[in-house]
C-alpha cells in the first residue's frame, strides 16, 4: 500500500494494544488534538506510540495539531442538550446556566469577537451539523437561535460563516503546546486555521528558536488559506486539506474540486497532502463503512494523496481498529485500479535527477533503493508517484518518522558514516528480510550531492 494512514489518538485508542492493532492493520502515524486532553494524556499517547514502534518493524510519525485562534466553548459541567428554536446566550462568563427561556452558554474568546458580530450571523459546530442564528449581540454575549437539535459539550469548536477574526496565529495556550511538542519528540505540528504565509514562516521562527526538528503541517480551512494557498504550500513542510471547517466557509458543492486543486498544487511544489475530516465518519458508531464514504476514501486515494487521516473515528469511535482495517482495505483496492496519469514536474536539479533515476526503475521494471542522509531524496522521490518498490535507508529514527507518512516509501534505519555505506547496507538488508530475491533488478542511488560525478549503481541480485 503506497497511501499512508494517519490515525488520531483519544479516549478510544489509548492502549498499548490498541495503537498496534492500528500499527499492525496500517496506521502509519497518529495525531494528538492539543485542543483536548492535557499534557498528562498526551505524554501518555507519546509513550504508547514509542512503545509500540520499539517492538515493531515499522516508524510512526507523531502530530500535534495546535488549537490555533479557533472560536471554543468554554468548560461545562456536563453536555447540554438544545432544541431548535431554543435561544442560547454565548456568554464570557465562566458559568453555564439553563433558564426557563434561555440557556447560558460560555465561551472562550476574545471579546473583540463579539464587538464584530452582527445580527443574522450564522454560528456553525460539528462540521456544519449544529447551526445557531445570531439574534442579538451585547457588551460580552450574543444570543443566538438554534437551527438545529444540538448536544453542545465542553470546549466545541464552532465558526462564524463568511467571518474571519484578526487572532494571532499562536496564542499563549499554543506556545506551551508547541514547547511540549518540541520537548516529547514530535515529528510534525499542525497549524490550524492558517491564514497567510505569514502565519507559517512566524511560527517556523518560534520552532528554529527551540531547537528542535518539527516539520510544518499547515491545515486548509480557511477562505483566506484558499486565497493564499499557493504561497501558504511553498512555505509550508506539507498541508492538511481540513475538509471540516472548509466546509463551514464554502459550499459544500465545492469541496470535491477544491481538494483535487490543492493536491495538484501540493504536488506542483512537491509538498506532502493528507486529506482529513468524515473519511469514515460513520464508524464512529458501526463497524462497517457507508457505500458514500468508501467511494469518498477510493477517490482520495485515485487523486493522489500522500496520507488519510482520521479525527472522531479513532479518538473517540467505538471501532478505531477497524477503521484502519477499512482505510486499508480500500486503499489498496483504489491502488490496484489505479492509473498513473499524475504529472511529474522537473523542478530543480536534483528533482530532475530524482525523476530520472525513477523512470530508469520503471523502465527496468526494477525496485528502487535510495540512501538518503537527511529524507531530502526520499522526498522527491515519494513526490514522482513512483510505480516500483521504493526503499529508503536513513541513519536516524527521526529521519524515518517524517517520511513515514509519505507516498509509497518503505523506511528503515541504516546507520552509515557514508552515502556508498549506507547504500550497500540497505541492499544487504533489503536481502536479508527477503525484500530482495535472486533474479530481481535494483536501482541502487543516492542524493545528488556536491561531487566531480554521480553513480546510479544498476544490480541484478545474486544470492551465494
Amino acid at each position: 500500500m503506497n497511501v499512508k494512514i494517519i490515525a488520531s489518538l483519544g479516549p478510544a485508542s489509548s492502549s498499548n494494544d490498541v495503537v498496534s492493532r492500528m500499527v499492525s492493520a496500517g496506521a502509519s502515524g497518529f495525531r494528538v488534538n492539543f485542543a483536548h486532553g492535557d499534557r498528562g494524556s498526551w505524554s501518555q499517547y507519546v509513550r504508547i506510540v514509542r512503545d509500540v514502534e520499539a517492538s515493531s518493524d515499522a516508524y510512526v510519525a507523531l502530530i500535534g495539531d495546535l488549537s490555533g485562534p479557533s472560536l471554543r466553548l468554554g468548560k461545562l459541567g456536563e453536555s447540554i442538550e438544545v432544541k431548535k428554536g431554543s435561544i442560547v446566550r454565548f456568554t464570557l462568563s465562566t458559568k453555564s446556566e439553563t433558564r426557563e427561556d434561555v440557556v447560558e452558554v460560555p465561551v472562550e474568546i476574545p471579546r473583540k469577537v463579539i464587538e464584530e458580530l452582527s445580527e443574522g450571523d450564522v454560528v456553525l459546530m460539528s462540521d456544519g451539523k449544529i447551526s445557531f442564528s445570531v439574534i442579538e449581540v451585547g457588551d460580552t454575549h450574543f444570543d443566538a437561535v438554534a437551527q438545529t437539535d444540538s448536544t453542545l459539550s465542553s470546549r466545541k469548536a464552532f465558526t462564524v460563516r463568511g467571518r474571519e477574526f484578526d487572532l494571532p496565529i499562536v496564542g499563549k495556550k499554543d506556545l506551551e503546546d508547541l514547547k511540549f511538542a518540541c520537548s516529547e519528540g514530535f515529528d510534525y505540528i499542525g497549524l490550524s486555521y492558517v491564514r497567510s504565509p505569514d502565519d507559517v514562516s512566524y511560527v517556523r521562527r518560534l520552532v528554529d528558536k527551540m531547537n528542535c526538528g518539527l516539520s510544518i503541517l499547515s491545515k486548509i480551512e480557511t477562505l483566506s488559506a484558499l486565497r493564499n494557498l499557493d504561497l501558504i504550500i511553498e512555505e509550508s513542510d506539507g498541508v492538511v486539506i481540513a475538509r471540516g471547517d472548509l466546509g463551514m466557509n464554502i459550499g459544500l458543492e465545492e469541496i470535491p474540486s477544491i481538494q483535487k486543486k490543492i493536491v495538484k498544487k501540493s504536488r506542483e511544489y512537491g509538498k506532502p497532502v493528507i486529506v482529513a475530516t468524515q473519511l469514515l465518519e460513520s464508524m464512529v458508531e458501526n463497524p462497517v463503512p457507508t457505500r458514500a464514504e468508501v467511494v469518498d476514501v477510493y477517490e482520495a486515494v485515485q487523486i493522489g494523496v500522500d496520507a488519510l487521516m482520521v479525527t472522531g473515528e479513532t479518538a473517540v469511535g467505538r471501532y478505531p481498529v477497524e477503521v484502519v482495517k477499512w482505510l486499508s482495505k480500500i486503499a489498496k483496492v483504489a491502488e490496484v485500479g489505479l492509473i498513473h496519469t499524475y504529472e511529474r514536474l522537473s523542478g530543480d536539479l536534483r528533482t530532475r535527477f530524482v525523476k530520472g533515476v525513477v523512470e530508469l526503475a520503471e523502465d527496468l521494471g526494477a525496485s528502487l533503493a535510495v540512501y538518503s542522509m537527511r529524507g531530502a531524496t526520499a522526498r522527491r522521490a515519494s513526490i514522482m508517484r513512483p510505480r516500483v518498490p521504493t526503499y529508503v535507508g536513513v541513519p536516524k529514527p527521526e529521519v524515518a518518522r517524517k517520511l513515514s507518512i509519505l507516498w509509497g516509501l518503505n523506511t528503515r534505519v541504516v546507520e552509515a558514516t557514508s552515502y556508498s555505506e549506507g547504500l550497500e547496507k540497505l541492499y544487504s538488508t533489503l536481502i536479508s528480510n527477503g525484500r530482495l530475491r535472486a533474479g530481481d533488478i535494483v536501482v541502487l542511488v543516492y542524493g545528488l550531492i556536491e561531487e566531480y560525478e554521480e553513480v546510479i549503481r544498476i544490480r541484478k541480485v545474486s544470492i551465494e
